[in-house]
């Protein structure tokens, strides 16, 4: 094991979490999820696999969080039949089982693409299906994923640490567009090596490409495409938190930086999913109104949503330098993509994790078997149709389960705009993602969410009250 020196900053920030709780431990957890590119340490013993901040910091939590009486009583309550809990664990226990033994019962069945220890792009070779150091590493992932689900669960149970939950990851959104605008500046100053010491990971990294003259954002990630995924997801949260009256000149001001940001980031998976994304909020809002009285946003929204698309669409028509402009970005991005070596290699991807679920008679190959193009695909070849269900499940649940009581306000409103972009994340992975690892700022997200169904009005316990923000909390939109 080698420890980068940005790893020694994190160490302290652990330590700081062990001294300081779980309310410091979130607000540190969560924005580091950003962190896309960075490496606080590699493990050698498994070929130099990288450890992001935010699985490091994970762990530091976790310490603080069992160091409080009841907390283990709440996770496995939290695992109880038929939580969301539940249907994750039996996901992991079979990927993770599967993972172990199908690749080698099923041993050159199938042609693969294999995913190497680091995760990354690998070979676009097909190999026989065989045990890999990517089903120890997709499996520790994936782990990982289930106990920050947990964590976030049960402490978001408390209505004071719902509220720090939603405001740690207001800030991973007001991060998320201080790392974008960063990225730009150094790049158009030629001074992009000032972010090598947050740079450090050993995935590719393609942070400076151009396209039709603009500059593909990757803020603190390997590649535009994370980048419009995140901020996806970012643009998703403050809009529906913006749409239900909460704090709206502040979650409007992000929510427009990130659409911005998310145009210009020239990320092929974001421009086919923002309209999704749009147009189910739009859906989803002239419900709102059908059903009675909306606040003034939504009307806002409904009226001036179509007149902006019109002008947009007037703009591309009849300006000449706009229609070129957005022709050359679409002509490179999506058209000439679709029939590029690229779109080729992830096609057999495609078909090699249909050819897997098959070879292993809908068992599937394990976690990290196989990669695909997409994570739909990537669930079918990995998990097979036991793990397609349980999985299924967990994602239903967290999107559509109603609360026990009638939940106040606040609560209800980022409930929602949590559940939106957690949508947000499965249409953009649905759409090009290559694992079924939906990412550690996913899960945290689903833990709040579902959370909200469970949330008590008892106040927290904290001896830190200074240390929780009101940024969200607002009365109630009129």
């Amino acid at each position: 094991m080698t420890i980068e020196p940005v790893g020694a900053v994190a160490l302290l920030l652990g330590l700081l979490i062990l001294f300081r709780g779980p309310v410091v431990g979130f607000y540190i957890l969560i924005p580091s999820g950003l962190l896309g590119s960075c490496a606080v340490l590699f493990l050698t013993a498994i070929g130099g696999a990288p450890v992001q901040p935010a699985h490091l910091m994970l762990g530091f939590v976790i310490l603080a969080m069992f160091a409080q009486p009841g907390t283990a009583d709440e996770v496995w309550s939290a695992l109880a039949f038929p939580r969301e809990g539940f249907w994750l664990l039996l996901t992991v226990l079979w990927g993770t089982l599967g993972a172990i033994l199908f690749p080698r019962i099923f041993a050159g069945a199938v042609y693969v693409s294999a995913i190497n220890q680091t995760g990354g792009e690998g070979s676009a070779l097909l190999v026989p299906l065989g045990p890999t150091t990517g089903n120890i590493t997709q499996s520790v992932y994936f782990i990982a994923d289930l106990v920050t689900f947990l964590v976030c669960y049960v402490f978001a149970k408390n209505r004071d640490n719902f509220n720090v939950l939603a405001q740690a990851y207001f800030i991973y959104c007001t991060f998320n567009i201080f790392f974008a605008l960063v990225d730009l500046a150094t790049f158009w100053t030629n001074t992009s090596f000032l972010l090598d010491f947050m740079r450090n990971t050993t995935y590719a990294l393609h942070d400076d490409t151009v396209i039709a003259g603009m500059k593909r954002i990757v803020g603190s990630f390997t590649e535009a495409s994370s980048f419009g995924g995140v901020t996806l997801g970012t643009f998703g949260f403050t809009f529906r938190l913006w749409l239900g009256g909460v704090r709206p000149a502040l979650t409007f001001t992000v929510a427009m930086i990130s659409l911005i940001l998310l145009v210009m980031c020239t990320a092929t998976t974001a421009y086919v999913a923002l309209p999704l994304v749009l147009a189910i909020l739009y859906m989803t809002s002239l419900w709102r109104l059908i059903r009675g009285p909306v606040p003034k946003t939504v009307m806002a929204y409904l009226i001036f949503a179509p007149l902006l698309f019109v002008l947009i669409s007037a703009a591309v028509m009849l300006i000449p330098a706009v229609g070129d402009q957005v022709w050359a970005i679409a002509n490179e991005m999506l058209f000439n993509k679709a029939t590029s070596q690229s779109a080729e290699e992830r096609g057999s991807w495609n078909k090699a994790s249909i050819e897997t679920f098959f070879a292993t008679y809908g068992l599937g190959g394990g976690i990290g078997a196989v990669r695909s193009s997409s994570f739909l695909l990537a669930v079918f070849g990995n998990l097979g149709v036991i793990g397609c269900v349980t999985y299924g499940l967990f994602l239903f649940l967290i999107l559509f389960r109603r609360s026990r009581k009638p939940l106040d306000w606040y609560v209800h409103e980022v409930r929602a705009a949590a559940r939106t972009t957690c949508l947000a994340n499965i249409i953009t992975c649905a759409i090009s993602a290559s694992l079924i690892d939906l990412g550690l700022s996913f899960f945290m997200l689903a833990g709040l969410a579902c959370a909200a169904n469970d949330t008590s009005n008892v106040p927290a316990k904290q001896q830190d009250e200074e240390d929780v923000p009101n940024l969200l909390r607002a009365g109630t939109p009129s």
